[in-house]
């Protein structure tokens, strides 16, 4: 799933996640469909950190693509925490990496990559990635990202 660009990524932006009763199976396991919620909550936390304002107008982003690889089982009471970073901007779209890792050990137990696309809702089309989101992501991140 991940080039070597994003393997070297320095997660700047990290938040703890309350494991819920609900989220987990008979067996105590957290279902696979969970760690995408996990990933939105942290991804919504990242943003606010990045813009002190919410971006507001017609233009906002969409999910173009999301996948996870699954690493090691998470289950009720873990201590888990989410990881987030920009790995690339590109015209109309940029790259999310996250990871949930154990906060207890360190140990890696689910990569996420999500594409997302700037889109403006009033023409229902994509859009270039406002210069704005730019300096704001490349200033949060501390690197060039196009």
């Amino acid at each position: 799933m991940q080039n070597n660009m994003e393997t070297e990524i320095t997660f700047r932006h990290e938040i703890a996640m309350q494991l819920r009763y609900t989220d987990a199976d008979m067996q105590g396991h957290i279902n696979n469909t969970i760690y995408f919620q996990y990933y939105n909550t942290a991804y919504v936390e990242y943003m606010n950190s990045v813009w002190s304002n919410s971006i507001t107008g017609s233009v906002s982003m969409v999910v173009a693509h999301i996948d996870a690889d699954f690493i090691s089982s998470v289950h009720i009471g873990d201590n888990v925490k989410v990881q987030t970073a920009v790995s690339h901007i590109g015209t109309k779209s940029f790259t999310i990496l996250q990871q949930l890792i154990d906060a207890d050990t360190g140990e890696i137990r689910c990569k996420g990559k999500t594409i997302m696309v700037a889109f403006d809702f009033e023409k229902q089309q994509p859009v270039p990635v406002p210069d704005e989101w730019v300096t704001a992501m490349e200033a949060f991140e501390q690197r060039k990202l196009r």
